[in-house]
């Protein structure tokens, strides 16, 4: 793609014209209202699209992306996308996806992070210290990946403690929570195998302490 703006002016009007050619009512219906089944909350990595990877159209998956997929309880922006997918879209399935690969992983292993990019970090930094043992036994490949799937259960965790998704858990209502680890080198997800459906599936994921 032209690093410039008419490159992206002209693939938006191809692609509305192939989705139009398809369903003509596309757009239209798509303007009324959304109905996504998923909040998808993943890296702001550009190779890492929800959509796309997820096979899925505009209207379908509800996105909140960051640098390193961080769910911090005092983040105003993402905790705000959290409810607003579950209060206001009623979404039944939250996705926490990270991915091999990740900069933000690779900036905290190799300490090169630095100034507000290092302070955005620093929850990944305290769960690097917390595994170095186990990381260390580890090739420096391998030692990225666990990171990688480290860092998605961590933030799990963290999204679970928010008031949305205990609120949606006390007055039971549907939520499943599912973490998963996106490999850009082949494309395919991976099912990190969690799902976190009440408190009691909280408190027995917690108990497993290895974030």
């Amino acid at each position: 793609m032209k690093g410039d703006i008419t490159q992206l002016i002209e693939n938006n009007r191809a692609w509305a014209e192939e989705i139009t050619s398809r369903d003509p009512m596309f757009f239209e219906q798509l303007s009324s209202h959304q109905s996504p089944q998923f909040l998808w909350i993943g890296c702001s990595d550009s190779r890492v699209p929800p959509n796309q990877i997820a096979g899925a159209l505009p209207g379908e998956i509800f996105t909140h992306q960051n640098v390193g997929n961080l769910v911090q309880l005092n983040d105003v922006n993402c905790m705000s996308a959290v409810k607003f997918a579950l209060e206001e879209l009623e979404v039944a399935n939250i996705v926490l996806c990270g991915h091999y690969g990740c900069g933000a992983i690779k900036a905290i292993i190799e300490n090169t992070a630095e100034g507000l990019l290092k302070k955005w970090l620093e929850p990944i930094a305290h769960l690097y210290q917390k595994n170095k043992i186990e990381l260390s036994d580890l090739s420096a490949e391998l030692a990225y990946k666990r990171l990688v799937e480290l860092n998605v259960l961590a933030q799990v965790n963290s999204l679970c403690r928010s008031s949305s998704v205990l609120d949606r858990w006390t007055n039971k209502n549907s939520l499943n929570i599912h973490a998963l680890v996106y490999d850009v080198g082949n494309g395919f997800l991976k099912d990190l195998g969690v799902k976190i459906s009440s408190k009691d599936d909280l408190f027995e994921f917690q108990r497993s302490a290895y974030f």
